[in-house]
């Protein structure tokens, strides 16, 4: 795939979830505190993508010393912090993530994972990577707003644990195989092509500002389908 079109297609998608949650943010406030947490996150979306944007472009994360930690696993785990951090300091914030459809419907954006599948047959990712990303996450996008019709029955309350569970897997399989079929230290599989090409813009948007933000979503949906106490709690 032409590089310029990849980054077409990776900004849009990163511009339509941004904008998306933002809206879901937004259409969920009901005080003026609540309102001001919407505005809030939404700006700090905008500015997390425009952050990860620069420094890919500058190539901050491609792996120079195969003897250093990923940069693409720093940043995965400074995303998490950061997001554990927000939610656990704000109830405002936790108040506005509670519609379960919503959470549920906001991993349509999963059926990007056909790209992978496209980088795959051009050989510019390798299909050890490609194959079990690109379908993981085709399945995951294209039941989620099934999955959200339905949750409301206590049957389709069960399909969304186990939709979060197997979305929280993909993202899991996806990530590992990208460090071990990559330079670096946690090289496990010796592929060719490698999987360079997602440490690079603008596909290293998927890696660092995608996948942390679908992967948190499952975890906040996950937690209030298990009955835990959610916005009065601490998020950990």
């Amino acid at each position: 795939m032409p590089i310029p079109l990849l980054t077409v297609v990776i900004l849009l998608t990163a511009t339509a979830v941004i904008a998306a949650i933002s809206l879901v943010l937004w259409s969920a406030r009901t005080t003026p505190a609540t309102s001001r947490a919407a505005v809030l996150a939404g700006f700090v979306l905008v500015l997390w993508g425009v952050v990860v944007s620069t420094l890919g472009v500058q190539g901050a994360f491609i792996q120079s010393d195969i003897t250093r930690f990923p940069p693409v696993g720093i940043a995965l785990l400074t995303a998490f912090a950061g997001m554990a951090a927000a939610l656990g300091t704000s109830a405002s914030l936790r108040s506005l993530l509670t519609n379960q459809q919503h959470m549920l419907r906001l991993n349509v954006w999963r059926l990007l994972g056909a790209v992978f599948l496209v980088l795959m047959v051009n050989r510019q990712m390798p299909a050890l990577w490609a194959l079990p990303a690109g379908i993981g996450d085709i399945f995951v996008g294209a039941t989620a707003f099934r999955v959200a019709s339905r949750v409301a029955t206590s049957s389709g309350r069960r399909r969304a644990v186990v939709f979060n569970l197997l979305g929280m897997l993909d993202l899991i399989v996806a990530v590992g195989l990208g460090i071990t079929t990559s330079q670096g230290p946690l090289r496990l599989f010796h592929t060719s092509p490698t999987s360079e090409l997602a440490t690079r813009f603008p596909l290293v948007l998927v890696p660092t500002f995608l996948v942390p933000l679908a992967f948190t979503l499952h975890v906040i949906s996950l937690t209030q389908l298990v009955g835990r106490s959610w916005i009065r709690s601490r998020f950990c």
